[in-house]
């Protein structure tokens, strides 16, 4: 085993080695929790593609604890571009009345839902939770998430009741502690350059959205209209000073190949016919990079298989198209041949 790949599992390990004190409760399980969120729901959704003002909800979790907080739509192409019909949401809680509860530690959170009604949308609120998964996997430098089946209650009466699989995010900030890395670099667009990324994370990032077919990301820059850094990516560094080592974390996966949304389209520039076929954007400063993060993939193989196969709420279906989608990029990655061709030759910059 040579030392690119000890290195790796060896990151891979610190994840369970933290202290507790590392992880906030919220985010150290992966188990199924149960909610319910009442709020003026109709106001809301009938105002998510125009503004985000927070609106007085109540959470309540596992039937024992309840929570007043602020609910909010969040996010940009889902809620403003026509292309759900039920926005993202963001949760504020209040800090005092977390503390001694299963939410301590906990904030603002970032609430994945379900964009249209249907089991075809659900299956891609599934799909896109097992592509955190399966970056927790690859590297502790990751968004940590939770699964949740919410219960929707509109306090206005004017909406009938629903049932929802979501899942929660953990925050950049948390999981930036959790790492050891002290903060998330709040910076503008092209502030960090490319050379300043840590090579290692850099590689596997790419590699990762390569894996999952997505193209919808930059480690650096942002996309139009974005005014802070970067597109569909955390920077974490070990203060808001550091220029060298800075690792990109990815999120936002709903336009992957993985998840493969009616609405999700490669960017024109590519030429790519849909978003299930892959094109890789890694960097070419990092190519001497690609095998040790490909050795790490390999390594991680077999735990990536176990989430599709032991995830319950795949259908039969999504998990035989999702299982081959991954055994096509594993078939390509241990090919030198084709791994030069494109992965290596096709870097950019």
């Amino acid at each position: 085993m040579n030392k690119f790949l000890l290195a790796s599992l060896a990151a891979a390990a610190l994840l369970t080695s933290l202290p507790a004190s590392a992880q906030t409760p919220l985010f150290s399980e992966n188990s199924e929790l149960q909610a319910i969120i009442e709020s003026p729901l109709s106001t809301l959704v009938r105002q998510s593609a125009r503004n985000t003002d927070p609106h007085p909800a109540t959470f309540s979790l596992n039937g024992d604890q309840t929570f007043s907080i602020q609910l909010s739509a969040r996010g940009v192409s889902r809620r403003t571009r026509g292309i759900c019909s039920f926005p993202p949401l963001r949760l504020d809680f209040e800090g005092d009345a977390v503390r001694g509860t299963s939410m301590r530690g906990q904030n603002r959170l970032k609430l994945v839902t379900r964009c249209r009604p249907g089991l075809d949308y659900e299956q891609m609120v599934v799909l896109e939770y097992l592509a955190y998964r399966m970056f927790n996997e690859i590297t502790p430098l990751s968004f940590r998430v939770r699964p949740l089946v919410i219960t929707y209650r509109d306090a206005e009466g004017r909406r009938r009741e629903e049932e929802q699989f979501n899942f929660v995010i953990e925050g950049a900030s948390d999981m930036a502690r959790r790492n050891e890395r002290r903060v998330e670099l709040e910076v503008l667009p092209g502030v960090v350059r490319y050379a300043e990324l840590d090579a290692r994370a850099a590689s596997e990032y790419a590699l990762f959205q390569y894996m999952i077919g997505n193209l919808d990301w930059d480690m650096a820059t942002a996309a139009e209209g974005e005014e802070s850094c970067c597109h569909n990516s955390k920077l974490i560094a070990t203060s808001q000073e550091a220029r060298v080592n800075v690792i990109p974390v990815p999120y936002d996966f709903d336009a992957s190949g993985l998840v493969n949304a009616p609405y999700a389209a490669p960017p024109e520039r590519f030429g790519l016919r849909d978003v299930r076929q892959r094109y890789y954007r890694g960097l070419c400063r990092f190519n001497d990079h690609v095998p040790a993060a490909i050795e790490t993939m390999q390594a991680r193989r077999s735990a990536i298989n176990a989430l599709i196969a032991n995830e319950p709420r795949l259908s039969a279906s999504r998990r035989t198209s999702t299982q081959r989608y991954i055994d096509d990029f594993y078939e390509i990655i241990a090919d030198p041949a084709r791994v030069q061709r494109q992965l290596i030759a096709n870097c950019r910059g």
